[in-house]
């Protein structure tokens, strides 16, 4: 069974957090790439991320991990996840809907 290959972090510097699912990553990287978990939008580190949380916890195996579990994040990729996120996904969640 191939692991599937987790959303890491490729610089420490600019990192932000996505509002709704909590993944972190360089701002450049969001922006190039998108959001693992929820896909590919314009200007995406601006308009859907934030800089402002506290703690990240490196989740490898989701659905295995009782971390994972804790923080509610068992279906999402393997990756990096901030354990506190200020900001309201609710005001980016309409723009998710397709």
């Amino acid at each position: 069974q191939a692991a599937e290959e987790a959303a890491v972090p490729n610089d420490v510097r600019q990192l932000r957090a996505c509002l709704r699912c909590h993944l972190v990553l360089p701002a450049r990287q969001f922006d190039r790439q998108g959001c693992a978990n929820c896909g590919t939008r314009e200007n995406y580190a601006d308009d859907y991320c934030t800089v402002n949380f506290t703690g990240i916890s490196a989740i490898t195996q989701p659905q295995h991990s009782w971390v994972s579990r804790w923080l509610n994040k068992q279906d999402l990729k393997p990756g990096c996840y901030a354990l506190e996120v200020a900001g309201d996904a609710a005001d980016v969640d309409g723009d998710y809907e397709d």
